[in-house]
């Protein structure tokens, strides 16, 4: 029963996560640069704040459930195992990777000034799209090896 309930809370909380980093990545900055460049500014500084205080957990959160689920889980020798040990691996490589790299550009952007804006703002939100979308790489790995591990396991057990 633990399991089912690790299994339910990781795959809602990862999906919700991946899906609403995908929402960043796809749609929301992308609208952001069609606005005057004072409110493209504010949003994205405001929209860095917010995020800068969430994700955090929400990430942590995630990768706490997925090494539960690799702990109780299938054996890793199997190929649920493996698959569920891969996801964790690669939700704690996107939390080192954010933290060395988007992170900090992250909490500059999110510390803006409006009435002094630096002079390379477009520069550094490029530069933190950039960095977003290949922990979107990541991140979209993690969580289909966690819904293949899924079915897998439940596959082997209703077999």
């Amino acid at each position: 029963m633990l399991y089912e309930i690790l299994l339910v809370s990781t795959i809602a909380l990862a999906g919700l996560l991946v899906g609403n980093e995908l929402s960043v990545a796809l749609f929301l900055h992308p609208t952001l640069r069609h606005f005057p460049d004072s409110l493209h500014a504010r949003a994205r500084r405001d929209f860095a704040g917010l995020f800068g205080r969430i994700m955090p957990f929400w990430y942590a959160a995630v990768a706490l459930l997925s090494i539960a689920l690799t702990w109780l889980g299938p054996p890793l020798h199997s190929m649920s195992g493996k698959l569920f040990l891969a996801s964790t691996v690669l939700w704690l490589l996107s939390i080192i990777y954010s933290i060395v790299l988007p992170a900090p550009l992250n909490s500059r952007i999110a510390a803006w000034q409006l009435e002094s804006v630096p002079p390379n703002w477009m520069a550094q939100e490029r530069r933190w799209d950039t960095f977003h979308a290949i922990r979107m790489f990541v991140l979209v790995a993690a969580f289909l090896c966690v819904i293949v591990a899924a079915v897998s396991a439940n596959s082997v057990v209703n077999a």
